[in-house]
């Protein structure tokens, strides 16, 4: 069965008689629904609420995996490490790789954010397929919605609901205070998330962008939201909400570089535009 490198993504492993409170206390994910073997989506959020790095965390039978972005492991260790203070906690990058799969696979964990997107395999990389751009994940990731960081917005930058974490389960609403905890429950309860990332599709082949709003959406002249990851003609948008449903009311065109846009929400959504 054909596993795929992922050679962008790097293993953390948090073991101890502590882990597991600590973190309760610290992420968005709610692990008391994560089991051994499967994988939850979550985030560390900033005290202010805004994602400072999101993950996938598998339950080990002493622990748990983090599989994150390896442009920010070191900061996300050197974080971990400020909040463990003298807990009995182990925390160690990894030298194990991460793979997927779009074939069921006995060894790994089905990616929590859709079964589009198939199995995650941790390991020696022996045998798997070399990194060869990922086309097909990134057309699955575009077609499901699922935000990249570093492509549909920076670190530190969002907030969980601006990139849809509250509709694809990367935010608990019920298992007590985390960093940021205030700030999202307000946004939840009040309905107040100004922005979002939606479905787009262009009249022609969409732009790439090298980095979040790099690319800017308009209407009536005015930047309306930015684009995020492409695939062919079809792509991602973190929009405002208001200024798209405006535009849209009041019949102007809205485009990226001088092609057409259409919006939509994804079918996970929670809202509308």
């Amino acid at each position: 069965m054909s596993i795929t490198l992922l050679e962008d993504r790097k293993l953390v492993r948090m073991t101890g008689a502590d882990t597991e409170a600590l973190l309760q206390r610290l992420i968005t994910t709610n692990l008391d629904k994560v089991s051994v073997g499967e994988a939850g989506y979550g985030a560390l959020l900033t005290p202010q609420g805004k994602i400072l790095f999101d993950f996938l965390v598998t339950r080990l039978p002493d622990g748990f995996l983090f599989d994150l972005d390896g442009r920010v492991v070191e900061d996300f260790i050197k974080k971990m490490t400020l909040y463990r203070l003298r807990s009995a906690i182990a925390i160690d990058l990894l030298e194990d790789r991460v793979g997927y799969s779009f074939e069921p696979q006995s060894d790994g964990v089905l990616d929590p954010r859709s079964e589009a997107l198939g199995w995650r395999l941790y390991g020696p990389a022996n045998g798997w397929q070399p990194d060869g751009g990922h086309e097909d994940l990134k057309a699955r990731f575009v077609a499901e919605a699922i935000p990249q960081a570093g492509v549909d917005f920076e670190f530190g930058d969002a907030f969980p609901h601006d990139v849809n974490l509250d509709c694809l389960g990367g935010l608990d609403f019920a298992k007590g205070c985390y960093v940021g905890q205030e700030v999202v429950s307000r946004m939840q309860h009040r309905g107040i998330a100004r922005k979002r990332l939606l479905h787009v599709e262009g009249a022609a082949t969409l732009p790439a962008a090298a980095s979040p709003a790099e690319v800017s959406i308009t209407a009536g002249g005015k930047t309306v939201g930015t684009l995020g990851q492409v695939s062919g003609n079809k792509g991602l948008a973190l929009v405002r909400l208001d200024r798209i449903a405006d535009a849209l009311e009041e019949g102007q065109v809205v485009e990226v570089m001088g092609i057409g846009l259409k919006f939509s929400v994804p079918s996970y959504a929670n809202f509308s535009i």
